[in-house]
């Protein structure tokens, strides 16, 4: 039986450290890391940093003033992609 080959991306990589992954893609996962000898410790850091990220952000949010604040600078950011496409959609007008 030929073995499965399963691409593993980045984001793969991040959703496992993140403990968002189950199954059969967590072990394809595993395996990926094992391969490339990836040590167990290096993971486990990026696991309690991401931890530790959530719990600051859990406690900044507590601040409705400051959370809102964030909340609107990260729209403008997610905003400001979109906003420099547009000079760049002569591709566009020409489908049109």
């Amino acid at each position: 039986m030929a073995d499965k080959i399963h691409l593993i991306t980045e984001q793969d990589v991040h959703a496992y450290i993140d403990g968002e992954l189950t199954g059969d893609r967590r072990v394809a996962v595993e395996a990926f890391l094992a391969e490339r000898e990836v040590p167990l410790h290096r993971a486990a850091a990026y696991l309690r940093n991401n931890f530790d990220l959530r719990s600051l952000r859990d406690e900044v949010y507590q601040d409705e003033e400051l959370r809102s604040e964030i909340e609107r600078l990260l729209a403008r950011r997610r905003a400001a992609p979109d906003e420099e496409a547009e000079p760049q959609g002569l591709a566009r007008q020409g489908r049109q």
